[in-house]
């Protein structure tokens, strides 16, 4: 969904948005599909660097496994208050970074920093452009950040960089002349 385009609104999806977009990643399985999707969407996946994650209560403890495995692949984690400390009690090591309403350094500093590539943010949804998540999302899409708003989506992804694939890897086709 081109966020590009529309400012002051949430990047955060509900289900009837998430069908429509301009990109479409059509694969031998998802992660391929995936794959194509996000390079079409002009996202360059970094095999390296940060992960910023930032998720409501309700998906801490799925966000785990994702995050560990982000670990594993080398990336540096980056997590606000409340995600950080499940990742701590996890025994997942990863950095503090305060929320906007925290003051400053806080995650709009860190995604202007150019460490952060990958968001995982299911915070609270809002569509009040002045909560901090909204703002957060809104600052990955601005820096051409890959920032994912489902958990399912994380997972997918992480399956795509585990794979070590590229876009050389996959199959092309141009619709248009089948």
């Amino acid at each position: 969904f081109s966020f590009e385009k529309l400012t002051d609104v949430d990047t955060m999806l509900g289900p009837e948005m998430k069908s429509t977009g301009e990109c479409l990643g059509i694969g031998r399985n998802l992660e391929d599909a995936l794959l194509k999707g996000l390079i079409a969407a002009g996202f360059d996946l970094k095999r390296e660097g940060g992960v910023l994650i930032s998720v409501r209560d309700s998906d801490k403890r799925e966000v785990l496994p994702i995050a560990d495995k982000f670990e594993q692949m080398g990336f540096d984690l980056y997590a606000t208050s409340g995600t950080q400390s499940v990742l701590t009690r996890n025994m997942i090591a990863s950095n503090l970074v305060r929320k906007i309403s925290d003051g400053e350094p806080n995650v709009v500093t860190l995604l202007e920093s150019g460490k952060i590539h990958y968001v995982i943010s299911t915070s609270a949804k809002g569509r009040l452009p002045e909560r901090d998540s909204v703002k957060m999302r809104r600052k990955s899409i601005e820096r051409s950040i890959c920032s994912l708003t489902a958990i399912d989506t994380a997972k997918s992804l992480v399956k795509v960089l585990e794979s070590g694939k590229t876009i050389n890897d996959v199959e092309l086709v141009d619709i248009t002349k089948i």
